[in-house]
C-alpha cells in the first residue's frame, strides 16, 4: 500500500498523514461480512486540530478506506 494513495484517498496530504502518525500499516479489515472490501482505521489520539475540523472527524473515530484502491494480493 502506498502512502500516496492512502492520502489521496482520504483527502490529506502526505505531510498531513505524517502529523497523524497514521500510515498504510495502521489499517485493518473490518470483522463484519458486509464492509469485507474495506479497511478501518481509528483516527489517532494526536491528529492535529486543523486535521481533524478539515475532514469532520472526532478522536478515535473509525474511518472506511476501500480496499480496491491498494495492492493486496502483494503483486
Amino acid at each position: 500500500m502506498k502512502r500516496s494513495i492512502l492520502a489521496t484517498q482520504l483527502g490529506l496530504t502526505e505531510e498531513e498523514l505524517d502529523e497523524m502518525d497514521l500510515t498504510p500499516e495502521d489499517l485493518d479489515e473490518g470483522k463484519v461480512e458486509e464492509e469485507s472490501n474495506t479497511f478501518f482505521f481509528n483516527v489517532p489520539e494526536n491528529t492535529p486540530q486543523h486535521i481533524l475540523g478539515k475532514k469532520g472527524w472526532s478522536i478515535g473515530e473509525r474511518v472506511a478506506v476501500p480496499v480496491s484502491l491498494f495492492d493486496v494480493s502483494g503483486s
